[in-house]
């Protein structure tokens, strides 16, 4: 995350960002061979230029990203998070660049989240996502806001390398990955959502063709590598908000040559206000995963799972939050649990402390190399 203030006149353009050392400790021994065991500390920075004409009609934002990790050569990796102009109208606005787009209201999983392509090497919640070349026409009315996207480029997922962890016996070969069509990356992709906040209620529809963010792997011996299919894809996010309820629902049904399959996540977040006679708020979060998905779709961890945790917040200057929450397969074939906290030091420090746990994942599922990936870690980043 970037901490930036703008003044009321941003003409000069003004610089934020931060920089951060990152220490991650792994529980456990290493799986295979030429991995890294125990403690890995890297090095990130993320700086970010904004700017806005006087007319506040045009505004560019670049935002950098690179992350230098002594152990893992593809974990050292740069990217541009964002680098887009806009130009607003009173009722429309255009986006040229790369750029970030955030879809659904789901906790533990983004099912509905497509635009930006998983950067799967920062970490396993799919939370970071690579920077996308696109054009966004926005079109702003009393009836909803209609989006609509053109996606020249394709961007491929990021993966461990041969010393990294959080991967399986065989690295994956990112260099030579296959594409159902003939024009590869350079495929055009299209995507088309409507959003409308009606009292309580808060909508998104969205249709997308293009190539599945989701890769396929083709095993050849001792070699994996990802093929990228084209899809259709009709989504529906879902928010209704009352006192202190919060009902959310992501809901897809994607189609491809091999598969049609339909997948849901849904649940609730309930709030208690000042507890104890506090400032302090808890959350109580739960929701149900379901995936129908078959063997010749994208793997997928969330196919029958439900999650339960708690947000704990502060609201004192700090920012202090903490998340708890356990995602558990119904099926018997293992759970995860992850604790999240930050604290906000000053103006210019903040703290941010991880864990992930992987819980008697069943030896027969491709995702049982995480057994023995338990990991905790600490950042403590710059903002300037």
């Amino acid at each position: 995350m970037i901490v930036t203030v703008l003044s009321n006149s941003a003409a000069c353009g003004e610089f934020a960002g931060f920089s951060a050392i990152e220490y991650r400790q792994f529980f456990q021994q290493e799986q295979f061979s030429r991995q890294r065991s125990g403690s890995i500390p890297s090095l990130i920075t993320e700086p970010e230029y904004y700017h806005q004409s006087d007319d506040r009609q045009h505004s560019f934002v670049a935002r950098l990203f690179f992350h230098y990790d002594p152990n893992d050569d593809e974990r050292t990796h740069f990217d541009i998070r964002q680098a887009d102009w806009t130009f607003a109208e009173n009722d429309w606005e255009l986006r040229l660049g790369i750029s970030k787009v955030y879809w659904g209201v789901a906790e533990s999983r983004h099912l509905v989240d497509t635009i930006n392509q998983v950067d799967a090497v920062e970490d396993v919640d799919e939370e970071d996502r690579l920077g996308q070349p696109m054009m966004q026409f926005a079109l702003f009315k009393d009836w909803g806001t209609l989006r609509f996207f053109y996606l020249p480029y394709f961007r491929e997922r990021t993966f461990p390398g041969t010393r990294g962890r959080l991967r399986g016996p065989f690295v994956i070969d990112d260099n030579d990955a296959r594409y159902q069509k003939s024009l590869q990356e350079w495929y055009p992709n299209v995507a088309l959502r409507y959003e409308h906040a009606v009292g309580n209620w808060d909508l998104g529809i969205a249709q997308f063709h293009g190539t599945n963010r989701e890769p396929v792997f083709i095993i050849d011996g001792n070699r994996i590598t990802p093929l990228y299919q084209t899809i259709n894809q009709t989504s529906v996010d879902l928010q209704y908000t009352d006192d202190a309820w919060l009902w959310k629902l992501e809901t897809l049904f994607r189609s491809s040559r091999h598969d049609d399959f339909f997948a849901v996540t849904g649940g609730f977040e309930y709030s208690i206000f000042g507890l104890f006679d506090t400032d302090h708020d808890l959350g109580l979060l739960a929701e149900y995963h379901y995936d129908g998905r078959n063997h010749r779709s994208p793997l997928s961890f969330f196919d029958h799972d439900v999650f339960l945790g708690a947000r704990y917040v502060f609201n004192n200057i700090s920012d202090s939050e903490l998340l708890a929450g356990v995602t558990t397969d119904l099926k018997g074939e293992g759970a995860t649990a992850v604790i999240e906290a930050s604290h906000r030091i000053n103006d210019h420090w903040k703290i941010e402390f991880d864990t992930r746990l992987f819980i008697h994942i069943d030896k027969n599922s491709f995702f049982s190399f995480l057994n023995q990936d338990k990991f905790m870690q600490l950042r403590l980043s710059y903002f300037f």
